[in-house]
């Protein structure tokens, strides 16, 4: 009886260590969006997305290598993972990352209906992407930072899974410009960026404003 109370309460431990905190709704200043519902994929594929984000500019951009593994954070049905998949060939590898177990088996249905086989999804928690340490070239965000509800645990687990020369790219509608026609919480300023990533142990390592509505900031770690 003692031997499995004992049990019981080492469980209730792991339990307590694996239950995510306290989500937050407000951040250093901005409102945290709500998470886009997965009965809305459809509308990360809208015809008009290329015209709206030029997309293939950006993913120019990140200068893939082949054999790059790169985590799409937040990857939904895979609209940028399954052309990443691509590009960093065979011997690379796509960490496809989401919280909702329907985007991943949405990627997971268009990636084998094109025949790629280097996409591996991951099911993530509100404050932990569940990637390996030190594992990732490249990490990629696309308009999918301002919806975390726990920002400081992603953030941390972001830097220990890039690898010491690694990058994140950070891809958000821009606050500054009034004619991006996206929601306010959904849209961020290059001043509220920098408030909550380089305190955090990353710098930026060069930017790019030729996306029609978004920044495109890339950090690396922090030399300090």
């Amino acid at each position: 009886m003692r031997f499995l109370i004992c049990l019981l309460f080492l469980s209730s431990l792991l339990r307590a260590e694996d239950a995510a905190p306290p989500a937050l709704t407000e951040y250093k200043g901005r409102t945290i969006a709500q998470t886009m519902h997965w009965t809305g994929a459809e509308w990360l594929m809208r015809a008009n997305r290329e015209q709206e984000e030029n997309a293939a500019l950006m993913l120019k951009e990140l200068r893939i290598q082949p054999g790059w593994t790169i985590c799409d954070l937040g990857c939904g049905n895979g609209y940028h993972a399954l052309t990443m998949a691509g590009m960093t060939g065979e011997k690379g590898s796509i960490l496809a990352v989401d919280i909702q177990q329907q985007m991943l088996d949405m990627l997971a249905a268009r990636a084998s209906g094109r025949g790629l086989k280097n996409i591996r999804t991951i099911l993530g928690a509100y404050h932990d992407p569940k990637l390996p340490p030190a594992s990732c070239d490249l990490i990629l965000l696309v308009d999918v930072y301002h919806e975390f509800s726990h920002p400081e645990h992603q953030l941390k687990a972001m830097h220990a899974a890039l690898k010491p020369d690694g990058m994140v790219a950070l891809v958000e509608y821009r606050a500054e410009d009034s004619n991006v026609p996206i929601k306010p919480e959904h849209k961020m300023t290059k001043e509220q960026i920098r408030k909550e990533w380089l305190p955090m142990g990353f710098e930026i390592a060069r930017e790019f404003e030729g996306l029609p509505w978004q920044h495109l900031i890339f950090f690396k770690k922090s030399g300090k």
